[in-house]
């Protein structure tokens, strides 16, 4: 019961620190509008995605790290300071 109440405490912790959800956002911020909001919306069609592909070309140089380390660190050093 003990691990529960302090998950229970971590978890709480975790939202109100604010910035894993800031995170997602952050990381998602795409899909609120243009192409990723018509896929969302379910309007897209495949062919409105393949021109949306041809038109934008080589990507790999916008790709970006999904920051894991810093993800476990948050998580962490919410968990360590309880």
């Amino acid at each position: 019961m003990d691990t529960f109440a302090l998950g229970l405490r971590i978890a709480a912790k975790l939202i109100e620190d604010g910035r894993l959800d800031k995170f997602v956002d952050d990381r998602y911020a795409s899909w609120t509008t243009g192409i990723g909001k018509d896929i969302i919306d379910g309007k897209a069609t495949m062919a409105d995605l393949e021109k949306y592909a041809l038109e934008k070309g080589e990507v790999t140089a916008s790709l970006t790290s999904g920051r894991q380390e810093m993800l476990e660190s948050i998580i962490n050093n919410v968990m360590f300071s309880l």
